[in-house]
């Protein structure tokens, strides 16, 4: 191997032990310490972990110093802050953890941190080294041959707690996309296909009133969506047919599918739109390898192996990609019109 480099070993053995913080983000999720904090102090003070474990439900006597050690690996990563008062250490949130707040009306990635290392998800990790030598799809393998479609939609828990991750953690970054975006102008019916709970729709709605909004999901989910001005929740099957519109919305959608399905996605788009229609796909852009990614190519390139694991060709796509799809679903021509923060809008026009 040569000569030994410390510097490479350290950083090697720090990957290594990488999934601890992240398992340690979910065990303090799944006890909703942050919330703890941020009911306490908010996000300025600071709280012992005596005070933390005398707000759960804990019958340890350990649970204190547990959460001391769990904490303080966190403060070491600086995701969450930290004091020292008498030999005791105490605790509070950051601009990265009060994210990791659960029970609050703005953003959070709780919810999708939770979903993303539930069990029955991370159990899709196990086969992907049988899905590489065997092909197949990790998810399937490790669910008796379920797609991910089809487990969730016998295991409402998971599918509400994906709901919600949409809702707080995804529908807040489409918030701030929209902020820059201005192609609903004029518009008068949008059509959010695969909107789950229609925030996003609702943010449209809200800052464009004479919009009208169908929120198009599958029966399952869209049974449980909450009543929202302005927003209508129908029900059905994309491959089937899409409700008409003068603007059709494909947010995180067609990074769930494989070319192929994208395709026929699409098409059922078009069929769907008036000839001055265009359908705005917000999605992930995906950058060329540089050697120097910022944070965002970091996480585009992190969900694209996470689509990987979980669909059958899922992908995040550059939007060169999106526009050969469109192409071939009968779409005149398409425009990256924008990008903010880790999304892209791609508008695809059915006349130019």
């Amino acid at each position: 191997m040569g000569s030994h480099d410390e510097e490479g070993f350290l950083e090697a053995m720090a990957l290594m032990s990488a999934g601890t913080v992240q398992r340690v983000l979910t065990t303090l999720c799944e006890l909703k310490v942050f919330d703890i904090i941020m009911q306490k102090v908010g996000l300025h003070g600071y709280v012992s972990p005596d005070e933390i474990a005398s707000n759960l439900d804990a019958k340890n006597p350990d649970a204190s110093s547990m959460l001391d050690r769990m904490l303080c690996l966190l403060a070491s990563h600086s995701i969450v802050k930290w004091k020292l008062e008498k030999s005791t250490r105490s605790y509070g949130l950051t601009s990265i953890s009060k994210y990791y707040v659960r029970d609050q009306s703005g953003n959070s990635v709780a919810p999708l941190h939770l979903f993303c290392y539930h069990e029955e998800i991370q159990s899709s990790w196990y086969r992907l080294k049988d899905a590489v030598l065997e092909g197949g799809i990790s998810f399937n393998k490790s669910h008796k041959g379920l797609n991910f479609f089809e487990y969730l939609e016998k295991n409402k828990g998971l599918a509400d707690l994906l709901s919600e991750s949409m809702a707080k953690s995804i529908a807040p970054s489409m918030t701030l996309l929209l902020e820059k975006y201005n192609g609903f102008e004029g518009v008068k019916e949008v059509v959010d296909v695969g909107g789950a709970f229609g925030a996003t729709l609702s943010s449209i709605v809200s800052n464009y009133p004479n919009i009208k909004g169908i929120n198009f999901d599958l029966p399952h989910v869209v049974q449980n969506a909450p009543a929202l001005p302005g927003v209508t929740h129908v029900g059905g099957d994309v491959f089937e047919s899409v409700p008409s519109g003068d603007v059709i919305l494909l947010q995180r959608v067609l990074h769930d599918w494989d070319d192929e399905g994208s395709v026929k996605i699409l098409k059922k788009c078009h069929e769907a739109l008036p000839y001055s229609g265009k359908v705005v796909i917000m999605e992930m852009i995906l950058a060329e390898l540089t050697g120097n990614e910022d944070i965002v190519a970091k996480n585009t390139f992190q969900m694209d192996v996470g689509m990987m694991l979980q669909f059958k060709g899922g992908k995040e796509r550059s939007a060169k990609e999106f526009e050969k799809l469109a192409i071939e679903a009968g779409f005149q021509g398409t425009a990256l019109v924008c990008v903010e923060g880790l999304y892209g809008v791609v508008e695809c026009y059915k006349k130019m």
